[in-house]
């Protein structure tokens, strides 16, 4: 009678053993599953989050090349933008010439000068950009029956077009314009010839004006 009884129990003891032992392996599941659940909803934030860093910084690379071809954008705008024009005297009235030598002219009253291109120092003008320049000139001088009234128009010393006029009295006037396909530094500049005479006054008669058609 003692030893079935001593079954029952130990029987009993052994189905509460295997109650126990299962609640707890289901619990540690569950705290397993809670854990794998939060690392993935943190591997998700953390991919989140270098996802958004990554867009950003294609972000600012965009914005930084933006602004560097809106500099370049002004930069070449700038560059069309070339014009001059300006007269032989800054003041006053007088011949220049006649020498016995060619001679640069120096026009000083500059009118405009955008871009300044034109250094009224030297009577030269260097090309900023490779492009085509149209200029012209117009030169006016008393009448001699000995010395004309002329003018050069150089490239990089090479003679381009003249304006020359000569009559034994009064006013003379002479014109002449080009244009011209210039590299970047190449030098224009006007050239009085030798025995030649050039008037100028308050009124501004003799010009030199020059402006950028278009780059190349």
């Amino acid at each position: 009678m003692f030893f079935p009884l001593l079954l029952l129990v130990c029987s009993v003891s052994t189905a509460e053993l295997q109650v126990q032992s299962d609640n707890d392996i289901l619990s540690h599941v569950r705290q397993t599953e809670g854990k794998v659940e939060e690392a993935e909803s943190l591997t998700e934030q953390q991919t989140c989050t270098q996802d958004i860093n990554a867009v950003l910084r294609e972000m600012t690379a965009l914005v930084a090349a933006l602004k560097v071809e809106v500099q370049h954008l002004q930069k070449d705008n700038e560059a069309k933008q070339l014009a001059f024009s300006a007269s032989l005297l800054a003041s006053g009235q007088e011949y220049t010439g006649p020498f016995n030598t060619d001679i640069t002219l120096i026009f000083r009253n500059v009118v405009t000068n955008i871009g300044n291109a034109y250094n009224p120092n030297t009577g030269l003008f260097i090309a900023p950009v490779r492009g085509v320049y149209h200029f012209d000139f117009h030169i006016y001088g008393g009448g001699s029956t000995t010395n004309p009234t002329s003018a050069v128009l150089v490239k990089n010393g090479e003679q381009i077009c003249v304006s020359w006029t000569r009559q034994p009295a009064g006013g003379q006037k002479a014109s002449n314009g080009v244009s011209l396909l210039l590299e970047i530094g190449d030098v224009v500049f006007l050239r009085m010839r030798a025995n030649s005479r050039i008037y100028d006054n308050t009124d501004h008669h003799t010009t030199f004006s020059g402006h950028l058609l278009f780059t190349m």
